[in-house]
């Protein structure tokens, strides 16, 4: 089955519901000029047709005692596809990575990180070379000073 095309109506609710996810269906309607039904039947054609993948508290992460942000760079060993799946799926599930992604060029993944304090970050590093081994061929760290955008802060139009 074809792919239904967005519209100006369901680009108006996505960056309305990306603002703020507890918006209510009366609001956006009236946002949007159309009723409150059909702003709940949009929204659960977009969830069904994935483009809402859930709804979701937005964390201040400073809040909950992460003062230490670090972008770290990853160069992989990838000539054993199965260490590397195997990595990458430990990375999905450590708490300390706040995102992790493959990316083209000198490195092969780069993960935003947060810790308490510099020194977490540094045990956390040293571990990971030793757990890694020889599939870890080479690291590059920067400190994040601030925050001035992120995914968390962006509406489509």
């Amino acid at each position: 089955m074809a792919e239904r095309a967005i519209d100006e109506i369901d680009m108006k609710i996505i960056s309305e519901l990306s603002r703020d996810s507890n918006i209510s269906h009366t609001e956006l309607a009236s946002l949007c000029g159309i009723t409150r039904q059909t702003v709940a039947s949009r929204i659960k054609n977009l969830e069904r047709e994935g483009v809402i993948k859930n709804f979701r508290a937005v964390i201040d992460y400073t809040k909950i005692g992460f003062g230490a942000f670090f972008l770290l760079f990853l160069k992989l060993d990838v000539t054993d596809q199965k260490l590397t799946r195997e990595f990458i799926n430990k990375l999905k599930d450590d708490p300390n990575v706040l995102m992790d992604v493959s990316i083209t060029g000198e490195w092969d993944v780069m993960l935003l990180l947060a810790f308490h304090d510099v020194r977490e970050y540094e045990t956390y590093i040293n571990e990971m070379r030793i757990r890694m081994g020889p599939i870890l061929k080479d690291t590059k760290s920067h400190v994040i000073l601030n925050f001035y955008k992120s995914l968390d802060d962006y509406v489509p139009r």
